[in-house]
């Protein structure tokens, strides 16, 4: 609370931003596999999904707010951008997960490069990470 008796208008953070190879979900629970430190490209489509968890405090709930991913390269490009999706968030009680598959333009799959990947809450940034794409070479 502030000065003039106020409660503050919710804060919220994306607590994990983690991109995979893939998912499976059980019983509302997600798993992710294949954790990536970078990503390799492949010649059938090279795709990854990203996982972002937001926590609010207990201001947080009650208010419909919408997020959604960028994928961006060193220039601030968008490359690939998810569609926004509802997040609703009740206090510190329950976080609010939000789960995208990325399917990236073969265009960019020739180029070693590094992405940029931005968890965006009501237009705002909250968390981004940086991935180097990398040429998966046949032996």
């Amino acid at each position: 609370m502030d000065n003039s008796g106020e409660a503050c208008e919710g804060v919220v953070e994306c607590t994990a931003l983690v991109l995979a190879e893939g998912y499976t979900e059980l019983d509302g629970r997600i798993t992710l596999f294949g954790v990536m430190d970078e990503i390799r490209t492949s010649g059938d489509g090279t795709s990854f999904v990203v996982y972002a968890k937001f926590e609010g405090c207990e201001h947080a709930g009650g208010k419909e707010r919408w997020a959604r991913f960028i994928v961006a390269d060193e220039e601030g490009n968008v490359i690939e951008e998810s569609e926004e999706q509802s997040v609703l968030l009740d206090g510190t009680e329950e976080p609010a997960t939000m789960l995208v598959r990325f399917d990236l333009p073969e265009e960019i799959e020739d180029e070693e490069r590094v992405l940029w990947i931005e968890a965006i809450l009501d237009e705002e940034t909250l968390s981004q990470t940086a991935i180097r794409l990398q040429k998966n070479y046949n032996v």
